[in-house]
């Protein structure tokens, strides 16, 4: 009976540990299965003297696939978040129009990271517009 026992414990124990989850690290991690994407980062939109744009059309573009695009206007504070589900991963480019002013164009490079800390590159994004 104590064996029927430890065996039925065992079986139930090592159940519970999926190797579908085991990193191929041999075992010393748990996978975590994270949406890597789901970041956003913002881009401020500014006047010739550096002040808040409001409601700016902006763009941001993958630019490795052109198809991978993101567009809307600066909020109240003359910021668009970029959203990395939408433009995906690698580089971005994002630019601003406003009342025929054009922006310089700015460059993000995204890259994913195991559920936190991913990496975009600048941390913030200024774009002047200019005439």
């Amino acid at each position: 009976m104590r064996f029927a026992l430890a065996l039925v414990t065992s079986v139930v124990v090592l159940g519970c540990f999926d190797p579908g989850n085991i990193d191929p690290d041999a075992g010393t991690r748990i996978r975590v299965n994270c949406d890597t994407v789901s970041t956003t980062w913002p881009a401020l939109v500014t006047d010739l003297t550096g002040a808040p744009v409001i409601g700016a059309d902006v763009t941001a573009i993958n630019d490795g696939n052109l198809s991978l695009k993101s567009t809307g206007k600066s909020d109240a504070r003359g910021i668009f978040l970029v959203d990395g589900k939408i433009v995906g991963v690698g580089a971005v480019s994002v630019t601003a129009t406003f009342n025929g002013l054009t922006s310089n164009v700015g460059r993000f490079t995204f890259t994913p990271a195991e559920c936190a800390g991913s990496v975009v590159e600048p941390r913030d994004l200024r774009l002047q517009l200019q005439r």
